[in-house]
């Protein structure tokens, strides 16, 4: 096996702070927090094998030793396979979306003239680490640009932020613009100057709050994938 470089040897330290913690909720039976354990090493990037061999498996091994040395019960010890096995199915499931997520591509931009996009920002971290492939435009694209941005990027979702009525009135261009190019992409539009009757008259998702980004995205992938 050829030695580690210095991205594999820090991996390596992170999955071993990983299993230590992962290890611990299994000596404590407490499936909640192996659960939250995995869910942070797969959000701090670990590959699923890592996360399997230096992480599950070890921590496995050391509760049958605890047990073979009579520190833990043998209920424990089921308990705590138990709670692994389901670990392992969850696991499985998030590689799965996140594998799904980064076929997808994601247009974010701000409006034309609009300049606030802090908001912007923090949707398109979501959705990134969400496993999503985002193109993050930032503030004031220009309507005349949007279409060569969507027919070079080919995105399944297009994100709109306005923050007033001035620079909303550039978004059913900026839409059209959009459908002209992709009509099978799906538009979400989000902040202070959005109309909510968008949602029927331009058939767009409106997300109010940064938190619902994510899952606004994946239902409009999934409804373009019915489509």
């Amino acid at each position: 096996m050829p030695p580690l470089d210095e991205t594999g040897r820090c991996e390596r330290r992170r999955a071993a702070e990983f299993e230590r913690a992962y290890a611990d909720a299994l000596v404590e039976g407490e499936s909640a927090a192996a659960e939250a354990v995995i869910r942070e090493a797969i959000e701090a990037g670990l590959e699923e094998a890592l996360i399997d061999d230096h992480v599950i498996r070890p921590a496995l091994q050391l509760v049958g030793d605890l047990w073979a040395e009579g520190d833990l019960t043998i209920a424990e010890e089921h308990l705590a396979t138990a709670i692994s096995l389901r670990v392992l199915m969850l696991q499985r499931e998030a590689f799965r979306v996140a594998r799904r997520r980064a076929s997808h591509r994601i247009l974010l931009a701000g409006a034309q003239g609009e300049l606030h996009v802090v908001g912007l920002h923090m949707a398109g971290s979501l959705i990134l680490h969400a496993g999503y492939d985002v193109r993050l435009f930032g503030a004031d694209l220009p309507i005349d640009e949007i279409s060569s941005a969507v027919e070079i990027h080919r995105p399944a979702v297009v994100g709109f932020t306005t923050a007033s009525a001035q620079t909303a009135a550039n978004l059913p261009a900026a839409i059209d613009a959009v459908r002209r190019l992709a009509p099978e992409a799906g538009v979400m539009v989000g902040g202070l100057g959005v109309d909510d009757a968008w949602s029927a008259v331009l058939d767009v998702v409106v997300c109010h709050h940064v938190g619902d980004a994510v899952q606004h995205v994946d239902a409009l992938v999934q409804r373009a994938a019915h489509n």
